[in-house]
């Protein structure tokens, strides 16, 4: 049985075996890879044909205090990630199908006395992990049994520490009674400008299966081949043709 499908494909199964599914973006400051959001607007459609109706995303401010949501119109988008043309498609195309947002990121509160250098350590970073998995499971707990799109920068879905840092996906899954399906689309992007040997032959040697899957395929981590294969810390990926950051 061919083990690559489609994105559409990737996101019911996902959902068969968890009520949440994490799927990432690639970013790097400003710099993002396109692609990766034009793909999440796959991943809404798909979700909402099996009954998903909310989507949590890192990039959302809190409506109010200690209200994470829900969020029915397109935020502000001041100067960040919102304002860019791709998030806002993603955004609209989940409003549009009458779906609520819900904010998730750390509420960051900073004075004056703050030292910038702090926001750039481990035990920083580790906090905001903690405080984004407390505020997904409390989404999960006030609403149990309803469906959750998570969407989500880089590896903060990772479900498994990597070194000194334990990311958001592990501290869900410790905190309740769900196995996250993690998606992770940013295997074969760019970030540096080209890709290393192995990922670059590895995608001209499977560009009939992008093409026939319009650019993106998705495959179950456990299924991948190399350069991809053996990733425990996600339960899926989608390989691409289309990787440039910008």
């Amino acid at each position: 049985m061919d083990r690559w499908m489609s994105v559409e494909d990737l996101v019911e199964h996902g959902f068969g075996r968890s009520m949440v599914v994490m799927a990432n973006e690639a970013h790097d400051g400003m710099r993002r890879c396109v692609r990766t959001r034009e793909v999440g607007v796959r991943i809404v459609h798909a979700a909402h044909e099996v009954g998903v109706r909310r989507l949590a995303m890192e990039a959302l401010p809190w409506p109010a205090k200690d209200v994470a949501g829900p969020i029915r119109k397109l935020p502000d988008p001041g100067g960040g990630y919102l304002a860019q043309p791709e998030m806002q498609t993603l955004i609209s195309t989940a409003l549009g199908l009458g779906w609520t947002l819900w904010a998730y990121e750390m509420r960051m509160e900073f004075d004056p006395s703050t030292d910038p250098q702090e926001l750039l350590t481990m035990s920083f970073t580790n906090r905001r992990e903690r405080e984004q998995a407390t505020n997904i499971v409390d989404l999960l707990r006030r609403s149990p049994g309803e469906p959750l799109l998570v969407w989500c920068g880089n590896g903060h879905a990772c479900k498994e520490p990597i070194g000194d840092w334990t990311p958001m996906g592990w501290h869900v899954r410790q905190s309740i009674d769900v196995d996250p399906f993690v998606i992770d689309q940013t295997v074969t992007v760019q970030w540096q400008g080209d890709h290393e040997p192995g990922v670059r032959s590895a995608l001209e040697a499977m560009s009939d299966v992008l093409a026939r899957f319009g650019g993106a395929a998705g495959i179950l981590a456990d299924q991948a081949p190399d350069p991809w294969k053996a990733r425990t810390r996600v339960d899926a990926l989608v390989i691409a043709g289309s990787n440039d950051m910008t």
